[in-house]
């Protein structure tokens, strides 16, 4: 479930406001479902507004344009994906600990994780997911600061990756942690941005992307 403008409060509402709640709701679920089956361009308002059981003129009260529902029903997804790859991540850190050591790889495995569940959420739709991370670079959108958001939540988390493996004696020391993971981010975007340019396979994404990030984080361990 797509929660529309973020969740409902934890304060008791009145009925007229619970009944725009659920109103909400049923607009962001119908728009995830016909965004998970079609391209953005197949989609019109007035699909989105039957498949929610209301009027377009109704649905309009609710957004300005169809590229908002895009930018809300693939954040709040996105979002998801984040916290889970942060919650895997954090049990990715408590195991190893538990198991004891600290070799290179694991620092390496897990910025890759993170990526791959970015790619599968990619996968879920490319033509829209892709098109939701382009809105991101424009300037004029009003989610581009949310976009700009979520891509540093992963650049953060692997920022950290590396640091921490500095810390341990893992990843050399002579490395900005912020740059690589800025440029390991801009691979990733740039291997979705070409494969419509190039007429990749959206399917093969995480197979041209994961030599590009190995080849950027194997060289900064220190043993194996």
């Amino acid at each position: 479930m797509t929660l529309l403008y973020g969740s409902a409060p934890d304060e008791p509402v009145g009925q007229r406001e619970l009944a725009k709640l659920h109103r909400k709701q049923r607009i962001a679920d119908a728009a995830a479902r016909l965004l998970l089956e079609f391209s953005f361009d197949e989609i019109t308002t007035k699909a989105v507004a039957a498949a929610a059981n209301i009027g377009e003129a109704t649905l309009f009260r609710y957004i300005n344009s169809k590229e908002e529902l895009l930018t809300i029903v693939y954040g709040d997804q996105l979002d998801s994906v984040l916290n889970r790859i942060e919650q895997d991540d954090a049990v990715a850190v408590a195991r190893h600990q538990a198991e004891g050591g600290s070799s290179a790889a694991f620092y390496v495995s897990r910025v890759l994780h993170a990526y791959q569940l970015r790619c599968d959420f990619y996968l879920l739709n490319p033509v829209n997911a892709a098109l939701y991370l382009r809105e991101g670079f424009n300037p004029g959108s009003n989610e581009s600061a949310r976009h700009l958001a979520q891509g540093d939540r992963t650049i953060r988390l692997t920022t950290h990756i590396l640091r921490e493996g500095q810390s341990n004696g893992a990843i050399i020391e002579t490395v900005d942690p912020g740059i690589v993971a800025q440029n390991c981010h801009g691979t990733y975007i740039h291997e979705i941005d070409r494969a419509p340019v190039r007429n990749f396979d959206p399917a093969s994404i995480w197979e041209r992307l994961e030599p590009r990030l190995r080849v950027q984080l194997v060289p900064l361990s220190i043993g194996t």
